[in-house]
């Protein structure tokens, strides 16, 4: 039985995968970001490996090695993701936790100069 089922896979560029995923055992869902080009994301089979091979997201518990992140965001913009988060079945806060861990995964870190680079 897989540990994740993904529900949807959304491109935030040609190289970066939003996934909205739902964990079976507990019925919850999360968000991963993936270091992936789209056009992949399309071909035969490519999400179901992806269902077998992708790890459970980091269930992050507030305790001893817990921080609190603060984010000033745009009223609207805020909006509008609250808004599209609820309707894939996610947070925003678990958004903004998968971009952290994107962003701390040396891994991805060549991906996402680029992306920046796109961005400003």
């Amino acid at each position: 039985m897989n540990a994740i089922r993904i529900i949807h896979a959304v491109p935030l560029s040609e190289s970066i995968l939003l996934l909205v995923v739902e964990i079976p055992t507990n019925g919850n869902s999360d968000a991963i970001l993936l270091a992936a080009l789209y056009e992949d994301a399309l071909l035969p089979g490519f999400i179901a490996n992806l269902e077998q091979t992708l790890p459970l997201p980091i269930d992050i518990q507030s305790g001893e090695d817990s921080i609190d992140v603060t984010f000033e965001i745009e009223k609207g913009l805020y909006g509008r993701t609250k808004r599209w988060c609820a309707e894939v079945g996610i947070s925003v806060e678990q958004l903004a936790l998968a971009f952290i861990r994107f962003c701390a995964c040396a891994d991805n870190h060549i991906v996402l100069k680029e992306w920046l680079k796109r961005m400003v």
